[in-house]
C-alpha cells in the first residue's frame, strides 16, 4: 500500500472528516435545546429543512445535472428503503437527544459497523474474515451483557441506532448516487410520507403560541443545516482519503457522544456499561486494524 503523503489537500480532508463526526456528536445539544418542542415535531421540521437545505446545496454545486438519468427503478427502491432507515435513525437521535440517552446513542453509532458487517454477510454474502467474526462475537456479548447489568440504559435506543444505521450503510453501498444526490431521494421520499401523515393523522407542525423563547424559532430554522453540514463535510473527506483512513472516523462520533453525556448531561453510566464500551471500543480498533493484522499473518484479508 502506498503511504499517503501528507499535504494541505489531505489535511483538510482529515479535518473535514474529524469535523464531521465532531459536529454529528454534539449535535445532541442542538436538539436538547430544542426539547421544549415534540420529538415528533422536531422530525417533521428537519425533514423538511434538509430537503430545502438539499435543494440549494445540490444547486450551487451544479448536482442537479444528469441526476434525472440516474434514477432507475432500482435506485429508486434502494434510497426509498433507506428513507425509511433514516427516519428511524433520526428520530430515536432526537429522542435521546432530549431525553438525556446520549450514550446509548453513542453505543448505537459504536455497533452500526459490525451490523453492517453482519447485513453484509447475511444478505449480500459478504466474505467474514476469522477477525470479524470474533470482533462480531465480542459485540453480541458486550451488549447482552449491557442488557442483562446496566439497568440505567434505554436499550432499545442503541439497538434501534446501531440496526438502522448499520442496514442504512449497507443500503448506500449499493447505490450509484453520490452522498448529496442519494439523500435528496431520501428526503423527497420522507417529506412525502410527512405530507400524507398530516393530511390523514394527527401529526402537526404547530408550534406552541406564543413561543416562550424566539430564539427557538432561530434553532429551529437552522435544522437544515445541522443535518446537510455534517454530510458535505464527510463528502469532503471521502473524495480525498483511503478507505482504511475513513475507517478510523469511526471512533470519533461514539467516543464524542459518551463525551456529552457525561460532562454537558451528567447522565448516570454505571462501570459495567464503561466496560463494555471500552470493549467495543476496542473490538471496532481491531476490525479497523484488520487488514494490518491480516498482512502480519499471511492472510488476505476480507473484502
Amino acid at each position: 500500500m502506498i503511504p499517503m503523503r501528507a499535504g494541505p489537500g489531505n489535511l483538510s480532508a482529515v479535518l473535514s472528516g474529524v469535523a464531521a463526526n465532531l459536529f454529528l456528536g454534539f449535535s445532541s445539544l442542538f436538539w436538547w435545546e430544542l426539547a421544549a418542542l415534540p420529538p415528533a415535531t422536531l422530525l417533521g421540521y428537519r425533514i423538511l429543512l434538509s430537503l430545502a437545505t438539499l435543494a440549494v446545496v445540490m444547486a450551487m454545486l451544479d448536482r442537479f445535472r444528469g441526476l434525472g438519468a440516474r434514477l432507475t427503478g432500482r435506485v429508486l427502491a434502494i434510497h426509498a428503503a433507506a428513507a425509511g432507515l433514516v427516519v428511524i435513525n433520526w428520530g430515536t437521535f432526537i429522542w435521546a437527544s432530549i431525553h438525556g440517552h446520549v450514550v446509548e446513542s453513542g453505543l448505537g453509532y459504536l455497533i452500526a459497523p459490525f451490523v453492517a458487517i453482519a447485513v453484509g454477510a447475511v444478505a449480500v454474502g459478504d466474505p467474514t474474515s476469522w477477525i470479524r467474526k470474533g470482533a462480531l462475537a465480542v459485540i453480541v456479548a458486550a451488549v447482552c451483557v449491557m442488557v442483562q447489568r446496566s439497568g440505567e440504559l434505554q436499550h432499545w435506543v442503541y439497538l434501534v441506532i446501531g440496526a438502522t444505521w448499520g442496514a442504512y450503510a449497507c443500503l448506500k453501498k449499493l447505490t450509484t448516487l453520490d452522498a448529496f444526490s442519494g439523500l435528496l431521494c431520501e428526503t423527497v421520499v420522507l417529506a412525502a410520507l410527512l405530507a400524507l401523515s398530516l393530511a390523514v393523522s394527527a401529526t402537526s407542525l404547530r408550534l406552541p403560541a406564543p413561543m416562550a423563547d424566539p430564539g427557538l424559532l432561530v434553532l429551529l430554522a437552522l435544522c437544515g443545516v445541522v443535518s446537510v453540514l455534517p454530510l458535505w463535510l464527510f463528502s469532503l473527506a471521502a473524495a480525498r482519503l483511503r478507505l482504511s483512513v475513513m475507517g478510523l472516523f469511526q471512533f470519533v462520533l461514539p467516543t464524542t457522544q459518551l463525551f456529552v453525556a457525561l460532562v454537558f448531561y451528567r447522565q448516570a453510566v454505571s462501570p459495567n456499561t464503561l466496560l463494555c464500551f471500552a470493549v467495543i471500543w476496542i473490538a471496532l480498533g481491531v476490525l479497523v486494524a484488520e487488514p494490518v493484522v491480516s498482512r502480519a499473518l499471511g492472510a488476505r484479508p476480507a473484502a
